[in-house]
């Protein structure tokens, strides 16, 4: 961590860092590299049963362990709580901060102009930098530095991040400034997320009774395809950006086919209830057999 000047020389005001991880060995060396300019380091995470904490403890001391939840809200949350700076920096163990965001970052909490900043993010799919589909740099922009007092987290999945109604926003137009972001692996990893993320949002829907809506599915399905193609230019990412805009309108129709069966079965472990259903078909059918 930098050695902070006296005297003639101002101490620039102090910045937390806040990072929650889940097995993340083969990233968070990366990522902290990447901080370790901070003046504070915050690692929350979720019981990783790989190398990660290990390597977290060489950059910081200030390691929290939270409860596995499936996605990263409530961890983030917490680990805002035990910030002590004004200001602070979000960072995901898949992502690297440039110099050129760190120092404007640093130009911005000297300013005290701002109360937040949105930062875009250079996203990379299966190894590819994305130009559009909704994941173009200037397209994917997230309030990832700001003063605590202004922000507030939610545990809600992809709806956590509520900032002050007075906050002085800055928007940061500059794609050389992005967060580089290695948002997914593979084809199986992106699977693997999309799986496990529509059945936190379905269970989220079921929990609030959201009524399953056909008309409205079909409506808000093609109106993510055009949004996604065309009007976020996924046609710029090839056969790439096709198969995403197509893969996010399935995301939705997932969603809503898990919230379904979620209320035909009156269970938000539906599988338990048709495993059941199929056990009592298995029972007759083998009754069958008995009798003769």
């Amino acid at each position: 961590m930098p050695d902070k000047l006296k005297g003639d020389v101002l101490m620039r005001k102090p910045i937390s860092v806040i990072i929650h991880t889940f097995n993340e060995e083969k990233n968070i060396r990366n990522c902290l590299e990447c901080v370790k300019w901070a003046d504070e380091i915050i690692v929350v995470d979720m019981y990783s049963d790989d190398k990660t904490i290990e390597i977290a403890q060489g950059y910081t001391d200030k390691i929290f362990m939270y409860e596995r939840s499936g996605y990263a809200d409530p961890a983030r949350k917490f680990a805002l709580e035990q910030a002590s700076s004004e200001w602070i920096l979000v960072v995901d163990a898949d992502e690297l901060v440039p110099m050129k965001l760190q120092r404007v970052l640093i130009d911005i909490a000297e300013s005290d102009k701002y109360d937040a900043v949105l930062i875009p993010h250079l996203n990379y799919f299966f190894g590819y930098p994305m130009k559009g589909t909704g994941w173009g740099p200037l397209q994917d922009m997230h309030i990832r530095f700001f003063k605590k007092q202004y922000m507030y987290y939610s545990d809600k999945v992809h709806d956590f991040a509520h900032l002050s109604k007075d906050a002085r926003l800055f928007r940061l137009l500059d794609k050389d400034c992005a967060f580089v972001h290695f948002n997914f692996l593979t084809v199986e990893h992106y699977i693997e997320k999309f799986n496990r993320y529509t059945t936190i949002e379905a269970q989220g829907k079921y929990k609030h009774d959201i009524p399953f809506d056909l008309k409205k599915i079909v409506i808000s399905s093609a109106k993510e395809f055009i949004r996604r193609f065309l009007f976020c230019k996924g046609y710029s990412d090839g056969f790439r950006g096709l198969s995403l805009s197509l893969l996010m309108v399935t995301y939705q129709l997932v969603i809503n086919l898990k919230l379904k069966i979620m209320y035909e079965c009156s269970n938000l472990n539906y599988d338990e209830v048709i495993r059941l259903k199929y056990n009592k078909i298995a029972e007759q059918i083998r009754a069958e057999y008995s009798e003769e």
